[in-house]
């Protein structure tokens, strides 16, 4: 398995990170939606691929800010 975080970390890491996200549940996963773009590729299981969260936060110009709430990101 690869390197993995909790979706619970994931979310404490976007408020801090991205205040004013929002997160929305769909069939498939999570759509996280953050200071005008969105992001609908976040799985829905617990542990999400570092890879994945990387991608995100890239998206969304918070990598820096990630990488101390999320370890090995």
């Amino acid at each position: 398995m690869s390197a993995s975080a909790r979706f619970a970390d994931i979310v404490r890491m976007l408020e801090t990170c991205a205040p004013g996200h929002n997160i929305r549940r769909t069939t498939h996963g999570h759509r996280v939606a953050y200071n005008g773009k969105l992001f609908p590729d976040l799985t829905k299981h617990d542990n999400i691929e570092l890879g994945h969260i990387r991608k995100m936060c890239r998206y969304f110009g918070i990598l820096d800010c990630a990488k101390k709430h999320i370890q090995n990101l």
